[in-house]
């Protein structure tokens, strides 16, 4: 059969795979029992052939498929056709926001094909956004489900967001909340309650910074650390090249054409005493955090209770 296809690889990953082991394991190959001439197998190939007949690579793990009969259920509003095209909507502005954070261009998930002139004729008729994949041999058109599926497995895969569950991770581990089409659910009885905490939730992360970022307080960080070196900048006259910056952390002799240039050698040269100056500060932050994690816990207890 040749290269496995990109579109049958995101098929057959399992749905809590990090991006990273996703990367390391790659489009495999597979190959038939026997090739076209009938000839038996190289028996110095990595190959060997299971019970079905077909190849495998030693030390590869076929791919399980993924159960998610365990998987956190949301709200069944979360199926109702008007949802679906809310979701849509919400879910690409996630993308487009998260992926420029993250210094990712050119994403063809966040852009749609909204002029109905210019699609395909088979998705004309579509009342919703429409994404179009061609390919060199094929155009693929999502929408409706298909659409929101993608874009959410993008979400949380990529940036670890959960978008039914309201979590946002570096670490996306588990089964991420999934649609679920009955009456039954983890969620509150109160659908348009499950609703406005929803929009509400993802609203604000679209207005606001990075909260991973929020979390390690970089600036605030990077603002004490400043004010902290500042007294380990030594300023020298140089009767040639005019004023020069010295490092004054203990044993070091390094000279620069600015503070800041010291300031970046301090950060990258003296950790220990960086870290010793705004330890502080950090503490201040860790505390503060941690505060933030207990009341969120707490407000999704009340969500799903």
């Amino acid at each position: 059969e040749g290269l496995m296809s990109y579109k049958r690889f995101i098929q057959e990953l399992e749905d809590d795979i990090l991006p990273a082991e996703a990367e390391r394991r790659g489009p495999g190959v597979n190959t038939s029992s026997s090739n076209k001439s009938g000839h038996a197998s190289d028996p110095n190939s990595d190959d060997e052939a299971d019970a079905s007949g077909k190849r495998r690579r030693h030390g590869r793990v076929p791919a399980k498929e993924t159960d998610l009969s365990d998987a956190p259920k949301a709200h069944p509003i979360s199926s109702e056709p008007r949802r679906i095209q809310l979701d849509i909507d919400q879910a690409q502005s996630l993308v487009r926001k998260l992926d420029s954070e993250k210094g990712i261009g050119d994403n063809i998930l966040s852009k749609a094909d909204n002029d109905r002139m210019t699609r395909d004729k088979s998705h004309r008729s579509s009342s919703g956004p429409v994404i179009i994949v061609r390919g060199l041999a094929s155009v693929k058109g999502l929408e409706g489900i298909e659409l929101l599926d993608t874009l959410i497995t993008y979400l949380w895969r990529i940036h670890g967001v959960d978008y039914y569950g309201l979590i946002e991770t570096s670490d996306p581990k588990g089964l991420r909340h999934v649609r679920m089409d009955g009456k039954s659910s983890d969620g509150p009885s109160n659908g348009s309650e499950w609703e406005k905490k929803l929009e509400s939730h993802w609203q604000e992360r679209l207005n606001c910074q990075d909260p991973l970022e929020v979390m390690t307080a970089k600036e605030k960080i990077d603002a004490a650390a400043i004010e902290a070196l500042d007294p380990h900048v030594r300023k020298i006259r140089d009767e040639k090249y005019g004023w020069k910056y010295g490092c004054g952390a203990k044993g070091c002799t390094k000279l620069f054409h600015a503070a800041e240039f010291v300031h970046k050698h301090l950060k990258l040269k003296h950790t220990d005493l960086v870290m010793e100056l705004t330890s502080k500060v950090r503490e201040d932050l860790y505390l503060q955090n941690y505060m933030k994690y207990v009341l969120f816990l707490i407000s999704i207890m009340f969500l799903f209770c």
